[in-house]
């Protein structure tokens, strides 16, 4: 993978992701070029620099889409509104979580996606999806060019991601005739941050909520046609979900994972006789501090305790339904021998595993060195077992 920051991991995978999602290189670059320095700081790169940076371009660009609806100029209102969500995103995700500008960014991040997602020709819809007491916050895409109830898909990202990430799917999917559903299930985005549900093993839980969802807008969804794909810590959710969820036909395992604990086993500088600290020299997606706060943990130790029965071990030969695990060559995060350790053990007779290699291109963690074709890929995929 291209490290804009060498040697700084977590601040180069960001870089990627926001260009996965929609960021435009020349911004990103306008807003982040003097912070080479500032990267190698120990033991995770200057936080407050990489703030600043984001923030100031999130403000300008969320300023140009500003001044376009005041014009009437919708399209570059879209546009911008769009990208200015996904650079406040950056600006709040390596913020301690109880600060209060990480609240205040996110705020400015949602805003910013709502109202480029009403503006869009095929407007996302802001939705509720009933969740026990509470509720999952979630986008709904309506399938292009489909009269009627059409296939539709869940969508989901994994640890630190959120669902305004998988915006680029959903509308890959949608213009092939798929309805999406893209959700933050316990532990990620909003419903980790306004409605504090921290993650949980058991993704089955979600992912029947997200369907009976789907299953209650029968004008649009054909509830014998749904499926499922997540990425990154996705890679465990997902199989595990369609693992017990029967009512799911098809699932997309984008960067497989079978056993979450032993991934941060090897991430977190175990020692004998010493607490369990993170060690930033790994391939990590985010801060510690995040990490407790999304898995509802007070120390490292305890985080591996609640990790423990995040395993698809005894729970893979239950998969039935078919299945992709789409995997690179050269993840960093999780090996290659993870993703084919799950798909021998899956007990569908309908999978592939799917590597792109260091030849072809797309070869790091969910090909965030290069997502096409791995986009293009899943979505006719999807399109084909739907």
């Amino acid at each position: 993978m291209f490290q804009y920051f060498p040697g700084n991991y977590m601040w180069s995978l960001s870089v990627m992701r926001c260009l996965a999602s929609g960021g435009h290189f020349g911004e990103i670059h306008w807003a982040l070029q003097d912070l080479q320095d500032a990267a190698k700081l120990a033991p995770q790169g200057d936080t407050e620099a990489w703030h600043a940076a984001w923030k100031k371009l999130a403000v300008q660009v969320e300023g140009i889409g500003r001044t376009a609806l005041e014009d009437d100029k919708m399209q570059t209102a879209a546009s911008a509104l769009m990208r200015a969500a996904h650079y406040w995103q950056w600006a709040e995700a390596f913020i301690e979580p109880g600060d209060d500008r990480a609240a205040q960014s996110y705020e400015r991040h949602l805003a910013c996606f709502r109202h480029a997602g009403a503006l869009l020709p095929n407007a996302i819809e802001v939705v509720e999806v009933p969740f026990g007491e509470t509720a999952l916050t979630a986008y709904f895409v309506k399938a292009e060019g489909v009269s009627g109830p059409a296939p539709a898909v869940i969508l989901s990202d994994g640890l630190d991601g959120t669902k305004e990430e998988m915006v680029l799917m959903a509308q890959a999917l949608a213009s092939r005739g798929i309805s999406c559903l893209a959700v933050d299930n316990p532990g990620q985005g909003a419903t980790l941050r306004l409605k504090g549900l921290k993650a949980r093993h058991d993704s089955e839980v979600a992912a029947g909520a997200a369907y009976d969802y789907l299953k209650s807008r029968s004008d649009l969804v054909d509830p014998d046609r749904v499926g499922l794909i997540a990425a990154s810590m996705g890679g465990y959710y997902a199989p595990r979900a369609v693992a017990f969820e029967k009512r799911i036909k098809a699932c997309v395992a984008w960067g497989a994972i079978y056993d979450y604990h032993a991934v941060w086993v090897r991430r977190l500088n175990l020692k004998p006789g010493t607490k369990a600290t993170v060690d930033y020299r790994a391939a990590l997606g985010t801060t510690g501090k995040h990490l407790l706060n999304i898995i509802g943990a007070t120390d490292f130790d305890e985080a591996l305790r609640k990790f423990e029965s995040f395993t698809l071990k005894g729970v893979a030969q239950n998969i039935t339904c078919d299945i992709l695990l789409v995997h690179g060559e050269d993840d960093k995060q999780t090996p290659l021998s993870d993703a084919q350790k799950l798909y021998d053990e899956i007990g569908s007779t309908s999978k592939e595993l799917r590597v792109f290699t260091r030849a072809e291109g797309g070869a790091s963690h969910v090909q965030l060195d290069r997502q096409e074709p791995a986009v293009s890929l899943i979505a006719d995929w999807m399109t084909d077992h739907l």
